[in-house]
């Protein structure tokens, strides 16, 4: 099966020994980690609150060396020798929750189109997850179970997409765009309490910590946060403009 076969040029030269000390002779569309796929969308199944960040094939960047073309009917890419690579860069929000990724792309043949999500961290480079197309025309494989891989920061490091394309079908695969699924999540509780009257026992102990953390609140006073006192208007103003960080031009 077709094999990655050089550092993408978003990743830079720097970057090149330890990608290939990472990678070795691994192969992309026939890796026994290649996670299963399905076709139904992850909101099939009940899950209503991911947010879904598309990047269409026509923001990818092809191998330099691999002669390619867009088709005018849907906008997706291919290789007019069948086989090379496509990447993209992606930004997903800090502290973000990546669960899926989805390939949409015409397959004739099973496992010759391929889609890997990659991180970047000064230099050093990292296969977070990856999986091969079923036999479709246009369709979305997505990774049938969900990937719980966390963004733990945006800065010092980067998010790429590669898909690959093999020219083992009689009938050249192509691909239209990638989706990521996320969603964002409350930082996880800390062992002791800020305010005396939530302690970490209290049921909303986690969501006050993460208020009081995020400079949101600072409680009511003597070292107490309230929690069954009434809201003002007054304060639900504050609450709400800090947490969404309301802003208007001067």
């Amino acid at each position: 099966m077709f094999k990655i076969r050089r550092l993408p040029r978003l990743f830079g030269a720097s970057a090149v020994a330890m990608f290939c000390a990472y990678l070795g002779n691994a192969q992309v569309l026939s890796s026994p980690n290649l996670l299963p796929t399905t076709t139904q969308a992850p909101d099939g199944f009940g899950t209503q609150d991911y947010s879904v960040t598309t990047i269409s094939a026509t923001s990818f960047t092809a191998d330099e060396n691999s002669g390619w073309y867009t088709t005018l009917c849907c906008l997706s890419r291919a290789f007019s020798g069948g086989a090379g690579e496509f990447y993209a860069s992606v930004n997903i929000p800090t502290g973000a929750v990546i669960d899926y990724i989805g390939l949409e792309s015409y397959s004739t043949c099973a496992g010759v189109a391929g889609v890997e999500l990659w991180q970047v961290n000064h230099g050093s480079t990292s296969g977070i997850a990856a999986f091969s197309s079923t036999v479709h025309s246009y369709a979305t494989d997505y990774n049938a179970g969900a990937l719980g891989w966390q963004v733990n920061s945006s800065a010092g490091s980067a998010l790429a997409l590669q898909v690959e394309l093999s020219s083992a079908c009689a009938n050249y695969p192509a691909f239209s765009w990638v989706e990521i699924w996320w969603r964002r999540v409350v930082s996880p509780a800390p062992a002791t309490a800020t305010f005396n009257d939530v302690p970490t026992s209290d049921p909303a102990f986690q969501f006050v910590e993460a208020l009081a953390a995020s400079g949101i609140t600072a409680g009511c006073g003597g070292g107490n946060y309230c929690p069954d006192a009434p809201l003002t208007r007054r304060q639900m103003a504050v609450f709400l403009s800090k947490a969404l960080g309301l802003h208007w031009p001067n």
